[in-house]
């Protein structure tokens, strides 16, 4: 699900797990035996299946035992990463920088929480339509710049610039949830829509990457690069248990209601926005809404 492991990174893991574990020693130990200290490290290693990237994991460790003034057996605080919501995950991981976090930070924090790839999605162009970004996001942008810019030309840039202009225009501290209402602004991806997810039984496929996908996921919504269009399968997990090869009768009458129709092409039900333009966040709710009130009704305890 991750793509931490694409690119390469200055440094190895190794390196940075070293440091950040001197800085747990130092932060976290109170009259605590070095060893002890650094056995965490040892256990992370031999742990398979993180939920989050190994660095976002060290981070999160370090900001709980900062949080307890102590040591805490890594095998202890797992559990309570685990146990954390993605956005829980996100404001934790924030809460582990000493400074203004800037923006290639931010972009790894939600790389390392959600196994989101801001920069993929820039360099595709993929995600919410450059020509409907909000006012907001157009002045944030006039405003760093300092110059009246037509909205032609900011549509123009990358969306990690447009991204790194509204943080330098940005006034005072982003919080998680100014962070996340930026990020949704102007990629069109949804981080606390997303979060909630797990569990659910839906797994997401946008701008051309895992946006939220678990092993018993029951059904795929998969959007186009610029979320113009969107269409429903079922999962091969989905297929194994129940032995139907499309999508159930059930979902097809839901989401006909929202303008779905069967896509032979796709092998899928289709919806396309008529207006051409991106299809809005109340329309994606109500898209998810409706497969996990049929999950809930049909096929609880299948995911």
């Amino acid at each position: 699900m991750f793509n931490w492991f694409k690119k390469k990174r200055k440094g190895s893991m190794t390196i940075i797990i070293t440091v950040l574990s001197l800085t747990i020693i130092g932060a976290c130990t109170v009259g605590t035996d070095e060893a002890e200290a650094k056995s965490w490290e040892s256990e992370m290693n031999q742990t398979k299946d993180l939920k989050f990237s190994p660095e976002a994991t060290v981070r999160l460790y370090i900001q709980l035992c900062k949080e307890e003034k102590e040591w805490i057996p890594f095998s202890d605080a797992l559990e309570k990463i685990d146990a954390l919501s993605k956005v829980e995950a996100m404001d934790l991981y924030l809460e582990s920088y000493y400074k203004k976090v800037n923006p290639r930070d931010i972009r790894d924090i939600v790389n390392g929480v959600y196994g989101i790839d801001l920069e993929a999605v820039s360099e595709l162009g993929a995600g919410k339509q450059t020509s409907t970004y909000p006012d907001e996001v157009l002045g944030m942008v006039r405003q760093a710049l300092d110059e009246e810019v037509s909205d032609e030309a900011i549509s123009k840039m990358e969306k990690v610039e447009v991204m790194d202009l509204y943080w330098e225009a940005f006034d005072g501290e982003m919080s998680g949830d100014d962070i996340r209402k930026m990020i949704n602004a102007i990629f069109g991806i949804n981080l606390a829509g997303i979060s909630g997810l797990e569990g659910t039984g839906v797994a997401l496929f946008s701008k051309e990457q895992w946006i939220s996908h678990y092993k018993n996921d029951l059904f795929v919504v998969h959007t186009g690069a610029d979320d113009v269009d969107v269409w429903v399968y079922p999962t091969d997990h989905f297929k194994k248990q129940t032995g139907l090869e499309g999508n159930p009768r059930e979902l097809e009458v839901a989401l006909s209601a929202l303008g779905f129709e069967y896509s032979e092409e796709k092998e899928a039900l289709y919806y396309a926005n008529p207006t051409g333009e991106s299809v809005p966040d109340n329309f994606k709710g109500q898209t998810l809404g409706t497969i996990i009130g049929v999950i809930k009704e049909n096929y609880e305890g299948l995911n």
